[in-house]
């Protein structure tokens, strides 16, 4: 499997986890954006699905976790000898799209800057350049596969420059089964930006051009993302475009012999 990206530990969770998402794709109660498998909805098999999960690849997690339930989910986890981390979940619907041109109407891309959509047919360097910005900023890319559409509805965007030099990122993945009452939501999000071009609405720019882009590409009228919450600039950023804190929280949980201080993304 190529077009696999970050640490050692964090290709062969990708790896394993897209061998495993590959036999799980007709059971709706897991789901996969490229970075390893979750488990969707909080519930009492939540928390045993999530450590088998985590044994078999190394990480995991399970996506709706009402806030009141968190840190009883998270130490019964926690129990087992497993590392946690609860991420703010960021959830937008169809508003998101109105706000995403709206945006875009007020302050589009840079003059200087163009754009290109990953799919199936386009080159490795686009692929990889996609992983060396988001890398760069702490950032875990999925999968070439997804990116590129082919393993699961998805896409990659990058913004390059007018010297040819990728600049910044965005994408979605459309990763819960057609059966979930959820399946209309995407993945969203895989922001970043070069550190020479920041300060210029870039990010704002490409996060909306990927709404618009999942809107019509993966029929999506939902959109979530998880943010850390030490990372205020990335929830103003995603409040602006419709996706606002909801009151579900994801709680991650890894392996400590294959993430003993390491963090599957930022």
């Amino acid at each position: 499997m190529d077009e696999v990206f970050g640490s050692p530990n964090q290709q062969q969770m990708q790896i394993k986890g897209e061998y495993l998402a590959r036999l799980l794709f007709r059971d709706p109660r897991f789901c996969s954006h490229g970075r390893g498998v979750q488990v969707v909805d909080y519930n009492p098999q939540a928390a045993e699905l999530v450590e088998s999960v985590t044994r078999l690849i190394g990480a995991s997690g399970c996506e709706l976790v009402p806030k009141e339930d968190a840190r009883n989910f998270q130490e019964g986890l926690e129990k087992c000898g497993l590392r946690t981390e609860v991420v703010g979940h960021f959830i937008g619907g169809s508003e998101a799209i109105e706000l995403a041109h709206s945006s875009l109407a007020k302050r589009p891309l840079p003059v200087d800057l163009s754009v290109e959509v990953i799919d199936r047919n386009s080159p490795r360097e686009l692929v990889q350049a996609f992983a060396e910005v988001s890398m760069a900023h702490g950032v875990l890319p999925p999968l070439g596969a997804v990116m590129r559409g082919i393993s699961r509805p998805g896409f990659g965007i990058v913004a390059i420059d007018s010297n040819g030099r990728p600049v910044a990122t965005a994408g979605a993945v459309r990763s819960r089964h057609p059966d979930h009452p959820m399946a209309d939501m995407v993945q969203w999000g895989q922001l970043a930006t070069a550190s020479d071009r920041q300060g210029e609405g870039i990010a704002r720019a490409m996060g909306a051009l990927a709404i618009l882009e999942a809107a019509q590409r993966l029929s999506a009228r939902r959109f979530r993302t998880g943010i850390n919450p030490n990372n205020s600039a990335s929830a103003r950023l995603c409040t602006s475009l419709g996706v606002r804190d909801s009151e579900y929280v994801i709680v991650a949980a890894m392996d400590p012999e294959a993430f003993s201080d390491e963090h599957v993304t930022k």
